[in-house]
């Protein structure tokens, strides 16, 4: 099992205008004799899921989504090193004579600060094209800050979106998939638990 979620703490870096992330101990063993914290956290910290409200009125939330389409059997590309994803480097990348064995595909393309890999609008065109049910990335936003053209094909198609994934130490390749968001009524979206199983 492979862990791939980002850690929620005071230094997690998040989206610029999000909410910083504020971890208060509000009670302690000591005094109380038992421990609770105070968390304020914006509903895309981290690793996490986008819903269809996070860009539709009127869009699934987040508690609505289905379950069952962010279980099951994941293809990682690596895309280390490339300032860009466009369509062609999809169709270069995926395993065609294995097309129909995955639900899930995740891109990693170490984005950082310095670096943030443009995700072209017709990737998201490819994705949607090939039947993905969920697609995931390791950085913050499946789109590159100039518009929200991906978020809109995929979650008008109702493709789940999963952002800030951990992929740097793993190899591209299958792999099970469980990515559950918290079960927050109405919202937009949810930090969620990400991990891998060897497949």
């Amino acid at each position: 099992m492979i862990d791939i979620t980002q850690s929620i703490a005071p230094e997690t870096r998040v989206y610029p205008g999000d909410p910083k992330v504020t971890v208060k101990r509000v009670t302690s063993i000591e005094s109380c004799g038992y421990s609770v914290s105070k968390l304020e956290i914006g509903s895309h910290t981290a690793t996490h899921i986008d819903a269809p409200a996070h860009i539709f009125e009127g869009g699934r939330t987040v508690d609505e989504l289905e379950l069952s389409s962010l279980v099951g059997r994941a293809y990682l590309i690596d895309f280390s090193g490339k300032t860009e994803i466009g369509y062609e480097d999809m169709e270069e990348a995926f395993p065609f004579k294995d097309k129909n064995r995955c639900e899930i595909i995740l891109l990693k393309t170490e984005s950082s600060d310095q670096r943030f890999t443009r995700i072209l609008p017709d990737t998201a065109e490819w994705i949607a094209k090939k039947g993905f049910m969920t697609v995931g990335i390791d950085s913050e936003s499946v789109d590159s800050g100039e518009g929200l053209e991906n978020h809109m094909m995929l979650l008008r198609k109702e493709i789940n979106i999963i952002e800030n994934l951990d992929l740097k130490n793993v190899d591209p390749g299958y792999y099970g998939f469980v990515c559950l968001p918290l079960k927050i009524k109405g919202c937009d979206g949810a930090p969620a638990r990400a991990i891998l199983l060897r497949s």
